[in-house]
């Protein structure tokens, strides 16, 4: 083999490896795109509520993908259990796990996700823990979490 072959070999390798770190590139920027924006719930800054409770359950949503799978909360708020969205399944247990019994404070909008009466955190404070899911507008924080 000539230098010359040798160098049309490395062009086509390299060609080769450029292409397919392009692809995963590629596909790893949408993984994170998708992170930030498939868990979508809804948000009306005019209809924020406070409240006060003991956490009676934990539950995840039932989306098979981990992008939009939620974790969300059952409030017993005084003599009515409330449903708490919280966030997406990934962000969340990267940040606080609540159990049972926990006392919670709750600032959040509520609204009517799937049918039922549900309120979507912005805030949670747990004693001195304090935890900002969202911003006044609605905002996720986790949207920024990823930004490249």
């Amino acid at each position: 083999m000539n230098t010359q072959e040798v160098v049309k070999r490395v062009q086509q390798v390299g060609g080769g490896l450029a292409l397919l770190s392009a692809a995963g590139f590629a596909y790893a920027v949408s993984r994170r795109f998708n992170h930030r924006l498939l868990y979508e719930r809804p948000f009306d800054p005019k209809n924020m509520v406070e409240l006060k409770g003991t956490v009676l359950e934990i539950s995840n949503s039932k989306e098979k993908k981990d992008e939009k799978r939620g974790v969300f909360l059952m409030l017993k708020a005084d003599k009515d259990q409330v449903a708490v969205h919280l966030g997406p399944f990934w962000y969340i247990n990267r940040q606080h796990h609540f159990k049972k019994g926990d006392k919670l404070k709750v600032k959040g909008s509520k609204v009517t996700y799937d049918n039922a009466e549900v309120v979507v955190a912005s805030e949670i404070q747990q004693g001195k823990m304090g935890m900002t899911l969202r911003d006044e507008k609605g905002n996720p924080v986790w949207q920024s979490w990823h930004k490249m």
